[in-house]
């Protein structure tokens, strides 16, 4: 093995993840939301259809009527609202940061953030704010 010091070694690269590095999750909020629309707990069916969205095997609508299943009087637009509860604030001084690193180093976002979420996120935000971070 080499005498190689930590200081030596050199970073070009940073992996982020999205949800609680950039944008604050309220995990609480999305809990009371779905309580709000009759779901009486998470459960197994739920974690199942959940991993099935996450890995691309349904799509948002398929997803949206699984919930339905569980939560029969909640529309589809009120599910997704409360699938979207979860997402919280992306504060600026974040994106300020991403920009002065990205010249110095290569950005990536490794995340299970499902297109409902980026959706939301791009809408509430607008699409500058949504640009400059995928920029």
């Amino acid at each position: 093995m080499t005498n190689l010091k930590f200081s030596e070694i050199m970073i070009d690269a940073i992996i982020f993840d999205f949800g609680d590095v950039f944008i604050n999750l309220d995990k609480q909020k999305i809990d009371s939301e779905f309580r709000k629309l009759g779901l009486t707990a998470w459960h197994a069916d739920l974690d199942a259809l959940n991993k099935e969205y996450e890995l691309g095997k349904i799509d948002e609508v398929t997803f949206m009527q699984g919930f339905q299943k569980h939560i029969p009087h909640a529309d589809l637009i009120s599910i997704r609202s409360a699938w979207n509860s979860i997402l919280a604030d992306f504060p600026l001084y974040r994106l300020e940061f991403l920009q002065m690193i990205a010249s110095k180093y290569r950005l990536f976002l490794l995340s299970n953030t499902d297109s409902i979420h980026i959706n939301h996120f791009r809408e509430r935000n607008g699409e500058e704010f949504y640009n400059r971070f995928r920029n």
